[in-house]
């Protein structure tokens, strides 16, 4: 069966130039390297130009190629998912549930880019103060990404209550960030406490499983992960490991970028450790 979006392109091939020949047909015949490479390595694997592939993705209906590399990844991963999900009698639950969680995280970082991780950090360290919204399952995500920013000396403040979102949305500023951790921007009061930030200038970045043509309206740096209904398991399994894997990638590349941030990280770190020993004493006597 051949896939939808690789469809497409065999039908509007006599519509190209020539360089979006190449990248189609590049494409066409490379699709695995294609989710799995950056826009400059098929740059100059196809002998054309990053311009030249994002117009491609848009005269194909894609607002660039992160978009285009997404659509092509979640429809190769549905297309296997049957596959995927047969049933193996002799594989044991850990196994099971291992390979389930590692092949997700192969999937989300497919879709990462190194230059969306830059931008997040550069809008994170010129922040004011960082607001970050969560609800439900994946409040506690709020919790820990509010402590490692302020372990760093950043003011961050993690928000999971629905009424307590709203009033921080209201009173953010153009010099503030918020960051949105949720499965889909499309649940109520998500939806509105990010049109709310838009509308007062905040920069947003967004994290979550599923992409949406109003993401692109309101956000300023978007991350997209692989969803657990890929998983043979995915009845029991949660998304919230793929946030995380996210928060350390943004985490280690806004340490990266600043000698002093990492020595703000060492020394707080050494503080945290010295009432840990503390503690440990106090338990053996």
């Amino acid at each position: 069966m051949i896939p939808t979006v690789i469809a497409k392109i065999i039908s509007m091939q006599p519509n190209f130039t020539m360089s979006e020949n190449e990248i189609s047909q590049y494409v066409i015949n490379n699709t695995d390297s294609v989710i799995s490479s950056t826009i400059t390595t098929i740059a100059k694997e196809t002998n054309t130009s990053e311009a030249s592939i994002n117009r491609f993705c848009k005269k194909m209906g894609y607002k660039g190629f992160n978009s285009f590399k997404i659509a092509l990844m979640q429809e190769n991963f549905y297309n296997n998912m049957k596959q995927q999900n047969t049933y193996n009698a002799n594989e044991g639950l850990i196994e099971s549930i291992t390979a389930d969680y590692r092949q997700m995280l192969i999937n989300t970082s497919a879709m990462m880019s190194e230059e969306n991780i830059i931008e997040a950090v550069e809008y994170i360290k010129s922040a004011k103060n960082i607001h970050i919204f969560a609800l439900s399952n994946s409040a506690f995500l709020a919790s820990e990404l509010e402590f490692k920013l302020r372990v760093l000396g950043i003011s961050a403040k993690a928000h999971t209550d629905v009424f307590d979102m709203h009033i921080s949305a209201i009173n953010i500023s153009p010099k503030d960030v918020a960051i949105i951790i949720a499965p889909t921007i499309l649940m109520r009061d998500i939806y509105q406490c990010l049109t709310t930030c838009h509308e007062k200038g905040a920069k947003i970045i967004s994290i979550s499983s599923y992409d949406s043509s109003k993401l692109n309206d309101f956000v300023n740096v978007k991350f997209i992960t692989s969803d657990k209904i890929t998983a043979k398991n995915s009845i029991s399994l949660s998304n919230n490991l793929m946030y995380l894997y996210v928060l350390d990638l943004i985490y280690s590349a806004l340490l990266k970028s600043d000698k002093s941030l990492r020595e703000k990280k060492l020394n707080s770190d050494s503080v945290l450790n010295s009432h840990q020993t503390i503690d440990n004493n106090i338990l053996e006597y």
